[in-house]
């Protein structure tokens, strides 16, 4: 009873619904009771769900066909099978046979962000391409059976879910594409063992498989975003906020002024929307604190978090579809797309 009453607990701060997200059938209660399958058939079968699901989507929408696709990334955190997901959707859509592969895995929820990295880079080296982006989290393999404290939060807070995207560098695409990539900063504070150990996926002192979850996660991740927002900074910040910032440094180091606080921009003032990574309430009030946006920033996200739950590094880019749907993205607005994840890794990429 302690271990549900600790978990009812969670759930009431988690910011999510009690009727609005989604389980496979593999691990909700309404369909196996008290006995959870975490079984690689049931994985299997909740990623093909998600994944195919999200990927017909994307060609429904844009009109393309599976043989038009040159790059192919899929990402996933826990669930890592052979062969890897994505020649799952290689073999579900009947790709190309030169379709260039790969596969991330165990990068944690920053990935959907991280990995554009990796996309925008391959499209760099092949002129002329589309590229698909699939992010996924399969919730069955993640799921904890345990008593620990640590690990039952994230059975509270993850739920399935999926996302394609497609990137191209085709000029006859441009007038089509929705948005222009314009800059892209991944920072890994792995170095640091408080930031590697506070979120980890492993087996508990009785041998059970989870998420660890430490107590530290929310102050180590501000810090990740610290950095990567000290390196996006240059990029979005007005001419005003710059000056500010110049002036706040010369204080502080040439005048030896140690009563001046250091300059904390208000990113709100120069970007229009943010696609901040939904983990939980306490993560979207941490780094809505640290980036100094209102809760009309926010609100997007915590919109995604209370009727989809964390879905991982998909997270994002459910925002985006949010924002657009509910609020409208104007041509020339910037986004700010940011992830945060395991590692500590974070991923800022600004769209136009």
């Amino acid at each position: 009873q302690d271990i549900i009453d600790f978990q009812y607990r969670v759930w009431q701060k988690s910011g999510l619904s009690d009727n609005a997200t989604y389980l496979p059938k593999s691990v909700h209660p309404k369909f196996c009771g008290n006995n959870p399958k975490t079984d690689m058939d049931s994985a299997a079968a909740e990623c093909r769900m998600a994944v195919c699901g999200a990927v017909e989507g994307l060609f429904k929408k844009t009109g393309l066909r599976p043989k038009d696709i040159d790059i192919l990334v899929t990402t996933c955190s826990v669930y890592c099978p052979t062969p890897s997901m994505a020649s799952m959707v290689v073999n579900a859509f009947g790709m190309r046979k030169d379709v260039q592969a790969y596969h991330l895995g165990g990068m944690g929820c920053a990935n959907g962000v991280v990995g554009i990295n990796m996309v925008a880079d391959l499209l760099k080296a092949h002129p002329n391409s589309n590229a698909l982006f699939v992010t996924n989290e399969t919730t069955t393999p993640a799921f904890y059976k345990g008593r620990d404290k640590h690990r039952l939060v994230t059975n509270v807070l993850f739920r399935m879910g999926g996302a394609a995207v497609l990137l191209t560098n085709k000029r006859a695409l441009i007038p089509r594409a929705k948005y222009a990539l314009q800059h892209r900063v991944r920072v890994h504070c792995g170095a640091s063992n408080e930031a590697y150990k506070c979120i980890w996926y492993g087996p508990d002192a009785e041998g059970l498989n989870g998420i660890y979850l430490g107590l530290d996660v929310v102050k180590e991740a501000s810090k990740g975003l610290t950095y990567a927002m000290m390196r996006v900074g240059r990029y979005v910040l007005t001419w005003g906020q710059i000056g500010q910032w110049l002036w706040t440094e010369a204080q502080r180091r040439l005048l030896g002024r140690k009563d001046v606080a250091p300059y904390s921009p208000c990113f709100g003032d120069c970007i229009n929307h943010f696609l901040i990574h939904a983990g939980g309430a306490k993560v979207l009030d941490g780094i809505g604190k640290n980036l100094k946006i209102t809760e009309s920033h926010l609100w997007p996200s915590r919109t995604v978090l209370r009727y989809y739950g964390n879905v991982s590094s998909s997270t994002t880019w459910y925002t985006l579809a949010a924002v657009e749907s509910l609020r409208g993205v104007r041509k020339g607005d910037k986004v700010l797309q940011i992830g945060v994840g395991s590692g500590i890794k974070v991923g800022v990429n600004v769209w136009k």
